[in-house]
């Protein structure tokens, strides 16, 4: 078994987090948004990371406009082109 570096890991967890919001954001196009707060909580059981950790990866997934996030509301939204 190859082991990984942090980077290494830390690029794939950001590319599995990327993918599964997207996915949930397509899952929810009716509605337009998903609950922050929930998907956070469910980063925390999948992923085992802290909730910082989860909002320092959506953050900086959102800087690169992947999604646009909404603490005001609770809300993870799809960008709108």
């Amino acid at each position: 078994m190859v082991r990984m570096d942090g980077a290494e890991a830390r690029k794939q967890r950001y590319a599995q987090i990327a993918q599964k919001i997207q996915a949930m954001l397509y899952e929810n196009k009716d509605q337009g948004f998903i609950p922050l707060k929930k998907t956070v909580v469910f980063f925390k059981v999948e992923l085992g990371l802290t909730a910082e950790k989860i909002m320092e990866c959506l953050n900086d997934l959102a800087a690169l406009d992947q999604f646009e996030i909404d603490t005001e509301h609770d809300q993870i939204k799809k960008l709108r082109v």
